[in-house]
């Protein structure tokens, strides 16, 4: 039960973290994704974000999979 909680909580956090990556890029153009950037648009701690994509390159091509 635990594992599928953790499992939605993913899923909705990398949900929001695609569609925040696709508004910045759309809007403000690539160079503007940014890790803080992403983590407040989507709402999830900026910390995680790091975690889970060490680089920008590791932000895009999630959004772009």
């Amino acid at each position: 039960m635990v594992a599928e909680i953790l499992r939605e909580r993913d899923d909705r956090r990398t949900g929001a973290l695609i569609a925040c990556i696709t508004e910045v890029s759309s809007s403000e153009g690539k160079d503007a994704i940014t890790h803080g950037v992403v983590a407040e648009g989507a709402g999830v701690p900026v910390r995680y974000v790091e975690w889970k994509y060490p680089s920008r390159e590791h932000l895009i091509a999630m959004a772009n999979a």
